[in-house]
């Protein structure tokens, strides 16, 4: 556990250099703690605003990783890409933030616990992207998630866990208030393929998501108009199907939210998963199958080039809430 609290405290470290980066217009918020550990350790789960108040209200754009502990690359390329966007030499890379004409709200490290362990899932053994509560037609036997034992990998618990609470809280704090808004949102992955995915709801079923033909449009304007043409994109179900999937359910609540009560329903809430293929450079480093962490991360001489590689991405991902809504629904 201590190299895991080693590593957690490096990225601590670098979430607090980023709220000094940040000055004034960067905050530090707290979400809840994770599960305890055996030991009796919880740790603080932080949320980071970047913006204005006002485009926090208005314009928001959220940015998830470190849902999965072992899955520190996505940790490791969202605080490098806020870093870069405040880096001093790089006033010009993201300039509608300090225009004031959009917020950033960021949740770091979903599962610290996670990372201070070393593990998938959290210190209760649960695996937070299967822990939802929301049932698949017809998941992937195991993999999909299972309610076997919290000993065994993709275990799903039978309760939501503070973690995935704390997610919900982010979610519905940040997003559920906001009108007439374009509000993506990327939670970043690792460990699964050799490319690189982009998906969208649902994890569940194979049935689309009524803002299919948006998250189409959105995916078309990326691969075509900002030639990020190397990523595959589609719903998370045309690659496989899970139980529990967490932005499958927030998703599904806030479109409930709106249909059933009296508020106009004039935004969109569009979380977006990056999985990044990490499995391309096992011809490279064959040996990294066997490290915990290996499969979840790229070979330790391609690390920087991953992490440095999707500023650009993130970038023009973050600026699809700068276009009105009616653009996209046209």
């Amino acid at each position: 556990m201590l190299r895991g609290l080693r590593r957690l405290n490096r990225y601590e470290r670098r979430i607090l250099n980023i709220i000094k980066l940040g000055g004034k217009n960067a905050r530090l918020t707290q979400f809840g703690f994770s599960r305890k550990t055996d030991d009796g350790f919880r740790f603080p789960i932080h949320a980071i605003e970047l913006g204005t108040p006002k485009a926090i209200r208005n314009n928001p754009v959220g940015l998830v990783a470190g849902v999965h502990g072992l899955e520190t690359v996505g940790i490791r390329i969202l605080l490098d890409f806020l870093e870069y966007i405040l880096d001093k030499k790089n006033n010009d890379f993201l300039p509608e933030l300090k225009k004031g004409k959009l917020g950033l709200v960021i949740l770091p490290i979903v599962n610290p616990g996670g990372v201070a362990l070393k593990s998938r899932s959290n210190p209760a053994g649960v695996d937070l992207m299967r822990n939802s509560g929301v049932e698949a037609e017809s998941a992937l036997p195991f993999f999909g998630g299972h309610k076997i034992s919290s000993s065994l990998p993709y275990y799903r618990g039978n309760t939501m866990e503070p973690e995935s609470r704390a997610l919900f809280r982010f979610v519905h704090k940040y997003f559920y208030s906001v009108k007439d808004a374009i509000m993506p949102v990327l939670d970043i992955h690792s460990g699964f393929g050799t490319i690189d995915h982009v998906w969208w709801p649902y994890a569940r079923t194979k049935k689309p998501c009524i803002d299919t033909p948006l998250f189409e449009k959105m995916a078309y304007y990326l691969k075509t108009k900002m030639n990020h043409d190397v990523f595959k994109y589609g719903p998370q179900s045309e690659t496989y199907t899970t139980h529990g999937d967490l932005w499958d359910r927030f998703y599904d609540n806030y479109f409930e939210h709106f249909r059933t009560s009296n508020t106009s329903w004039s935004s969109r809430f569009l979380p977006i998963t990056l999985e990044v293929g990490t499995w391309s450079d096992l011809k490279q480093d064959p040996m990294k199958i066997f490290r915990k962490r290996g499969i979840f991360n790229p070979a330790r001489e391609n690390k920087l080039e991953t992490i440095t590689g999707y500023r650009n991405f993130i970038r023009d991902f973050v600026l699809l809430s700068q276009t009105k809504l009616a653009h996209w629904t046209a």
